[in-house]
């Protein structure tokens, strides 16, 4: 069985913080988790505990999940913030997924500085995970399964049961009568989870009795080879980069081995905070955007992010947001300008920077974006430049170019608002 005390020591050793977040549906795992570590640390008085409750309402009993929730925690003497939630759920997506994806986004705009979510998946979890990740293709990232302990919002997420079978969770849930909610979705073998749950692991356990307990294992070693890779690949990064910040050179990744490439394009990708390619975008990618001609502006694009190539340079990007290029904003230059579109503030200061080259008093300011043809004339060249030969001696590459603001003043284009 669960012993509290052992949990509150593990976590001690696992982060320096002691602020702790705990994700709690009141289902078994999260209320076992919530229950064990605010008795031991009703005697050690060492964390801060605050409880999180995220409603989907996805369920009609859902509002009386969360008022359970709500209960307990004022209970066990710990805050609990309900965070209710409406989901929309994109044709062709998973509603499992959206769900996860918009828990875990409340879970990090909930989090504070230096505080540490707790969520309570455990060893069968993991196991069922890894199973999962195995039947999609998945490599070593994937292969890995849950991390314990990672970077996540303004602090870290901690699963402190990947080792602790659920059987474990509920003998403690007997022996201290624990009312947890029971969610009939955990029945619906559509997902797959569940379906691995009910009827595949079953199976197997009779067969193989510690299986889940071995899967576990498997995902830990898969974890060191993850994280070994990870210090081979920073390294790899470092001699990579491109002429601009966050680029890759091209001409420097092709002299990699296939393997290395890609593993070091996944890297690139995944330390940007990108969602991972798909193998079959991944070649794309090599075959499409790195062997590309020079001349070339390729684009590999998924979801919410996209691959580009500009002078032998690899980007990896957010896809634009909506633009109109043809727009012209008055500026009060009194006071910063924000252009939504690009979510970007222009700084009055800008303005006092600016040598304008006749007496007259400036009597009207606007923001402008490229529409071929602009020049500006550079007082250090002591001549007129186009904007079109600046940026390439800039190497800015073209999907960037008519998102810049021109300032204008007078109607005479007297500044460039790069970033």
């Amino acid at each position: 069985m669960l012993n509290s005390n052992k949990l509150l020591q593990g976590i001690k050793a696992l982060t320096p913080s002691k602020k702790l977040l705990i994700a709690f549906s009141g289902g078994l795992d999260s209320y076992v988790l919530l229950h064990a570590l605010v008795q031991a640390n009703n005697t050690a008085q060492y964390f801060h505990i605050r409880a999180i409750h995220v409603n989907h309402g996805l369920q009609k009993i859902s509002l009386q999940w969360a008022e359970q929730c709500s209960r307990i925690s004022k209970h066990l003497n710990i805050d609990c913030e309900v965070i209710s939630l409406q989901l929309s759920i994109p044709k062709g997506e998973s509603l499992e997924a959206v769900a996860r994806e918009a828990r875990y986004h409340a879970f990090k705009q909930s989090l504070q500085a230096d505080e540490v979510l707790l969520t309570a998946q455990h060893q069968d979890d993991q196991a069922e995970t890894l199973l999962i990740q195995l039947f999609r293709g998945a490599g070593v990232n994937g292969l890995a399964a849950m991390p314990q302990l990672s970077s996540f919002g303004k602090g870290q997420h901690l699963r402190p049961l990947l080792n602790t079978t659920r059987l474990s969770l509920e003998a403690y849930a007997k022996q201290y009568a624990l009312d947890f909610i029971e969610d009939p979705s955990n029945q619906d073998q559509r997902f797959d989870r569940n379906y691995l749950r009910h009827e595949i692991v079953p199976r197997l356990k009779q067969r193989w009795s510690a299986v889940n307990k071995v899967l576990s294992r498997v995902a830990s070693h898969q974890a060191e080879v993850k994280h070994l890779l990870t210090e081979y690949l920073e390294q790899d990064l470092s001699l990579l980069s491109g002429k601009r910040t966050k680029t890759l050179s091209i001409v420097k990744l092709k002299a990699l081995s296939s393997a290395r490439c890609k593993a070091v394009i996944r890297y690139f990708i995944d330390k940007h905070l990108f969602l991972a390619p798909s193998e079959k975008k991944l070649q794309h990618i090599m075959s499409d955007v790195l062997n590309a001609k020079p001349d070339a502006v390729p684009c590999v694009h998924w979801k919410d992010a996209e691959v580009r190539r500009y002078q032998d340079d690899l980007y990896i990007l957010a896809p634009p947001s909506e633009h109109d290029a043809s727009q012209r904003i008055t500026w009060d230059s009194r006071d910063d300008l924000y252009l939504p579109s690009l979510k970007r503030i222009l700084k009055v200061d800008l303005l006092s920077d600016i040598k304008v080259d006749h007496k007259e008093k400036v009597v009207f300011v606007e923001v402008r974006f490229r529409q071929g043809g602009e020049k500006i004339y550079q007082h250090h060249r002591n001549r007129t430049v186009t904007l079109k030969k600046l940026f390439q001696e800039m190497s800015i590459p073209p999907w960037e170019r008519d998102r810049i603001p021109l300032i204008y003043m007078d109607d005479k284009l007297v500044a460039i608002g790069f970033d």
